[in-house]
């Protein structure tokens, strides 16, 4: 049995209650459905409304997320208005698209005469409704910033917006490498890595930090990026105040029991006596990385698996099950030091990138998200912002929600959580129409 097409609020409807209250612009509504369920019609079909009712084109803002979509809906609602305002549209057309749209009868006849002359009024007003980007609208935003805003935010007082970040690698890269070879402390992290994990790929994640940049600043200021990687002491407090969680098998009781299963290997046939030799010089390696290797390898293979012919006695399963449980601790604390080093040299790499971004006047799109974060959200360093945005702004309509990025709908939560319920915010202006 077919689920029902339309809830209200979660209870089941029919298809006129439902468009009713979804093309309502006076209602905030969310609208879940499926990708081609009309969803972006019922969209431009709340712009229709809210100038029918009203509204001025620049008293409505549709946010989407690329240029393509942004101009496919300018094209319908101009599409709508010019056909509309045809002579070959009657009255009793323009009635049945206005029913369509969840008007009543009453509510369509009385506008049916305003949908034909909304085309004519528009041309004559000279404005449009704003259809714009995430980042088109935020440009727009940032370009009205207070100076005092863009120098907190480490932001050009002139830029102009980079959208390929590409074509800053080269001379990004340059910067770094500079900065790492003049700090003896970074050149040895950059060094540790590129000998544990080759240059080709130090260099692949250099390249991911730089693009998840936002969030690792975000994360590092918040103090969650350091303890992302714990170290090994953190999950097993026995590897507490050692250098190398490998030095424990050189100490009691672990150096013992080896000890002990070296000799006993020395008794069996060939293969037992090369493991057992592998196991004495593990003991006497003058490193504790090296030793575990050598362990390591006198009783597994290289694909990981316990060598057999060794006679799987109850110490040599004692002592294999030590070094898994070892070489883990390992693994964690490299792990833990590779992250550390990363998080050093990322931290550089982001502070060179926004120095570049600033000495050629740039600004990104992370740039733009934080600097509209900034102003729809803080209400003592942006409050005439709001302000504006309160007197402008009566409809607000976003496509595609799903794909809004944190930082995105940081911002946008800022503004309207400004508004103290439905009273408006402490400006006193009543809160936009939110379609979503």
């Amino acid at each position: 049995m077919n689920a029902p097409a339309y809830r209200l609020n979660g209870t089941v409807v029919g298809e006129a209650a439902f468009y009713a209250a979804a093309c309502d612009p006076q209602r905030s509504v969310v609208v879940e459905a499926c990708a081609g369920a009309g969803k972006t019609w019922m969209l431009v079909s709340r712009i229709l409304r809210a100038l029918l009712e009203g509204a001025e084109p620049q008293q409505i803002l549709a946010i989407t997320f690329t240029r393509k979509a942004a101009g496919e809906m300018r094209a319908r609602l101009d599409e709508w208005l010019a056909g509309f305002a045809d002579t070959t549209c009657s009255e009793a057309m323009r009635m049945a698209e206005l029913r369509l749209r969840g008007c009543d009868a009453a509510t369509a006849a009385r506008l049916a005469p305003v949908l034909g002359g909304l085309h004519e009024r528009l041309l004559r007003g000279g404005r449009a409704v704003e259809v714009r980007t995430f980042h088109a609208w935020f440009t727009q935003l940032l370009a009205h910033a207070p100076l005092a805003l863009l120098q907190a935010l480490r932001l050009p007082l002139q830029h102009e917006l980079i959208e390929d970040h590409s074509v800053l690698r080269q001379a990004l890269l340059r910067r770094f490498h500079r900065a790492v070879q003049h700090d003896a402390a970074l050149r040895s992290d950059y060094l540790a890595l590129v000998a544990r994990h080759g240059r080709s790929t130090l260099l692949a994640w250099l390249d991911v930090a730089w693009r998840r940049g936002p969030e690792i600043e975000r994360a590092d200021a918040a103090g969650h990026a350091e303890n992302s990687v714990p170290a090994a002491a953190a999950l097993w407090p026995c590897c507490a105040g050692l250098a190398s969680p490998a030095a424990l098998l050189q100490q009691a009781p672990r150096a013992g029991e080896m000890d002990a299963l070296a000799r006993q290997l020395g008794r069996g046939n060939a293969t037992a006596q090369k493991a057992g030799a592998g196991l004495r010089k593990a003991l006497e390696a003058p490193g504790a990385d090296e030793a575990l290797a050598i362990a390591f390898d006198a009783l597994f293979t290289q694909k990981g698996e316990p060598r057999k012919k060794l006679g799987d006695t109850p110490a040599q399963q004692a002592v294999a099950e030590r070094l898994l449980e070892i070489r883990d601790m390992h693994a964690q604390q490299q792990a833990h030091e590779d992250h550390m080093a990363m998080l050093r040299l990322s931290r550089v790499l982001l502070a060179e990138f926004a120095g570049l971004k600033r000495q050629r006047g740039l600004v990104d799109m992370p740039d733009l998200e934080r600097a509209a974060e900034a102003l729809l959200g803080d209400s003592v360093a942006a409050g005439w912002v709001q302000e504006r945005l309160d007197q402008r702004l009566r409809h607000v309509l976003i496509d595609e929600f799903q794909d809004t990025s944190p930082l995105q709908w940081q911002a946008l939560h800022g503004w309207l959580s400004s508004y103290a319920g439905a009273g408006g915010g402490a400006s006193g202006q009543r809160p936009p129409a939110v379609f979503i």
